[in-house]
């Protein structure tokens, strides 16, 4: 599916902050907002884009070009009544699109999920469908924002100044070429908005909505905009699979560095190869064994911890995810982690002599492999994840505060015993898991057994 993106107006609200320049082009933490609409619509599986310019099109199209440096191809159209409403700037995209296509506007950022999503529906003929989000909280300025009205899964009303409204228009649509037929008639009528056009179709009962179901979208209309966008977009990168300790603490100081590292050129990768470095450097502190070394390292190991978030909270944001990666990130945390028991425990082995302490990291290097080895293991076999309503609480932030906490207390053996029962604990609550969901397969996979055998009529 295509994808035609809208960016002609001149942002009045916004000129006193951008001084001339083309808003689409303001910078949303580290990308350009445009680059964060095409990126996002890259993600959702879309490679061909036309994008509609009005005012400042020549910059906008000199920084995007035609697409390859995106890894798509961008075609551009010159609105030149871009002072006038926006459902001009569709209807001058009307030869580019013979099939239903996406409909973006170049000043709101969405995720990719919601996009996908909206792909997927089928549309009856001549329908439409538009994004829409039923959190009322979800906004910066209400005032500003199409509201509007859904019953039964289509919008029967649509506009800045409904006083009854359960939803907002996000700015994602996915129309059929009928939408030309309908700026067609409203331009003559010198009814030159989308909006207008999406009230047309929703007297005709054509206008379906999709609730986005509290995924992230903004609209960067004005300065504030902008700011609240960040703020959700940060907000957002919290992951379900986050630890209790990640939720609570880890992730909010990640992506509090992350705003910085955002705007310099450094890459996910450089972290993750940056992440191994500092932990030998706190081998080195742990290994003397003695404070204040030991509250050094103990420190550091936090830190690596924290920072560990760092490379993937980037990757999200930049557009920067691959499968080497995903791929590639436990890997590294694994040697993190062994490296950084191993300082502890030459540490304590170094000013005790007590051998035990060389057998106990053994055994906790051992369990720290096991916790990911036995979840990725049960997925690549039954395609399950080894989940229930009730898990025990030991993720990699939990370990790792664990192990920074004996560093920082001298209680290195103690936090090795704690680390080692604990993590056996846990393998013993994915055993049970994993036996509930084989019970659950078998299940499934049975045939039906039945009580009596039908009985098949003779043919005479």
């Amino acid at each position: 599916m295509k994808a035609l993106i809208i960016a002609a107006g001149n942002g009045t609200r916004m000129q006193t902050v951008i001084r001339g320049r083309h808003k689409s082009l303001m910078p949303l933490l580290g990308l350009k907002i445009i680059e964060r609409v095409i990126l996002g619509a890259k993600e959702a599986g879309i490679s061909e884009f036309v994008i509609v310019t009005g005012y400042k099109g020549e910059k906008l199209q000199g920084f995007l070009g035609n697409g390859t440096k995106y890894g798509i191809s961008i075609s551009f159209v010159q609105n030149d009544n871009w002072e006038k409403a926006n459902g001009i700037s569709v209807l001058v995209a009307q030869k580019y699109f013979r099939e239903n296509f996406v409909l973006l506007m170049g000043d709101h950022v969405f995720s990719p999920k919601t996009l996908i999503r909206i792909q997927r529906l089928k549309l009856k003929q001549h329908e439409c469908v538009l994004a829409i989000d039923k959190n009322l909280d979800s906004v910066c300025d209400v005032s500003d924002t199409t509201k509007v009205m859904i019953k039964d899964g289509k919008a029967i009303a649509l506009n800045k100044n409904l006083e009854s409204y359960n939803g907002y228009d996000t700015g994602m649509f996915v129309c059929s070429p009928y939408i030309f037929k309908v700026l067609e008639k409203s331009t003559k009528l010198d009814k030159n908005s989308l909006s207008h056009s999406m009230r047309v179709l929703i007297s005709e009962g054509k206008l379906r909505t999709l609730d986005i179901k509290g995924s992230l979208w903004a609209d960067c209309d004005t300065w504030e905009d902008i700011k609240f966008a960040e703020k959700k977009l940060l907000k957002n990168l919290s992951k379900p699979a986050d630890g209790i300790l990640s939720k609570k603490f880890n992730r909010k100081v990640s992506t509090f560095i992350t705003r910085f590292l955002i705007k310099t050129p450094i890459t996910p990768n450089m972290i993750s190869v940056f992440i191994p470095v500092l932990a030998i450097l706190t081998f080195f502190l742990l290994s003397k064994g003695t404070y204040p070394w030991l509250i050094f390292g103990g420190l550091m190991i936090q830190f690596l911890s924290i920072i560990d978030g760092c490379d993937g909270e980037i990757a999200r944001l930049k557009f920067m995810k691959s499968f080497l990666g995903a791929w590639l990130d436990p890997i590294l945390d694994r040697y993190v982690d062994m490296i950084l028991i191993a300082g502890m425990a030459y540490g304590y082995w170094n000013t005790t002599n007590n051998n035990f302490i060389l057998f106990m990291a053994i055994i906790v290097i051992f369990a720290d492999v096991l916790q990911d080895y036995m979840s990725s293991k049960f997925f690549m076999i039954t395609g399950k994840k080894l989940t229930s309503s009730f898990d025990f609480p030991f993720k990699r932030d939990v370990r790792m505060l664990i192990l920074a906490l004996g560093a920082i207390t001298g209680q290195i053996l103690a936090s090795f015993l704690i680390f080692a029962i604990a993590a056996h604990i846990k393998a013993a609550v994915k055993v049970v898991n994993a036996k509930r969901i084989n019970d659950q397969l078998k299940t499934a996979f049975e045939p039906k057994k039945f009580s009596h055998f039908i009985k098949v009529p003779n043919d005479k």
